[in-house]
């Protein structure tokens, strides 16, 4: 998976979400931290991207046309 080319669809009238909180493993934890920090977008930003990919691959989520 290549995040530098994975994008969530976003909307132009954002509008801020509810929060999720969730426990995850200090392993995934780390590993978002380092792909934050090497593209610099926040954990929240790749959270979402990687969740919304791997919904996608399972087929849970359609894959949205930008």
């Amino acid at each position: 998976m290549n995040l530098r080319n994975i994008r969530v669809p976003r909307r132009d009238d954002y509008e801020k979400r509810p929060v999720l909180s969730a426990t995850i493993h200090p392993d995934i934890k780390r590993t978002l931290l380092d792909i934050s920090e090497r593209t610099g977008m926040s954990v929240s930003q790749v959270s979402d991207e990687v969740l919304y990919t791997g919904l996608v691959e399972m087929q849970e989520l359609p894959e949205l046309d930008e």
